[in-house]
């Protein structure tokens, strides 16, 4: 009689186990459903990350340079590449991006509402001059960077990018085969970028940059 209680008991434990169980996996499942574009745009935004980071044989980031008419510009990210130095900025606009290579704002819309902003490649075409005259021996060019979340309905300049659309000329991959006189240069961009963050001169911030 006593075995038949305790045989009776553990069935209904195991029951109760069994329920526990069901009653989590589907929790579970209820959870992840009722996130899921939470939860796709979290996976987008990590992909976007990795994507960013690991563009170009090497990076630097929040590097300060002279404009020449006494004042400073910061450079979100240098990239090394074999040919030369490529600058990067990183733009966090979401939405549809109106934009062409030589309009003076683009607009973005978000819903029926647009927000017209400073065309961003005049500014990173003059800091490419800026460098490009710094190291007149070596190719210096540059690129916006913007994430998943913009979409840009009637195109787009060559020197926007995002993760659909990356050069060819920044994937990482053979990194001996970099031109001595760039590996020179991106030796001394990194002492420069050692000092000025020993000094405080830059920041450690390199969150998006906003016109």
């Amino acid at each position: 009689m006593i075995m038949n209680d305790n045989s009776q008991v553990n069935t209904q434990l195991m029951l109760s186990l069994e329920m526990l169980i069901i009653a989590c996996v589907i929790g579970i499942f209820l959870i992840i459903f009722l996130n899921r574009h939470k939860l796709r745009q979290a996976w987008k935004s990590m992909r976007m990350h990795y994507c960013l980071n690991h563009l170009g044989l090497d990076q630097i980031y929040d590097l300060y340079f002279d404009d020449g008419l006494g004042g400073q510009f910061r450079v979100d990210r240098l990239l090394l590449r074999h040919q030369g130095i490529t600058l990067l900025v990183y733009k966090n606009y979401s939405g549809r991006i109106f934009c062409a290579d030589h309009i003076d704002e683009w607009t973005q819309m978000l819903g029926q509402k647009s927000y017209p902003f400073r065309n961003p490649l005049f500014e990173l075409n003059a800091q490419i001059k800026t460098l490009q005259a710094r190291y007149p021996d070596i190719s210096v060019n540059g690129y916006l960077f913007f994430d998943h979340s913009a979409e840009f309905p009637k195109g787009h300049p060559q020197q926007v990018i995002h993760t659909s659309h990356i050069p060819s000329e920044l994937e990482r991959n053979h990194r001996h085969q970099v031109k001595p006189e760039v590996m020179d240069v991106w030796r001394e961009l990194q002492q420069c970028a050692r000092a000025q963050k020993s000094t405080g001169i830059a920041t450690n911030e390199s969150g998006p940059y906003k016109p």
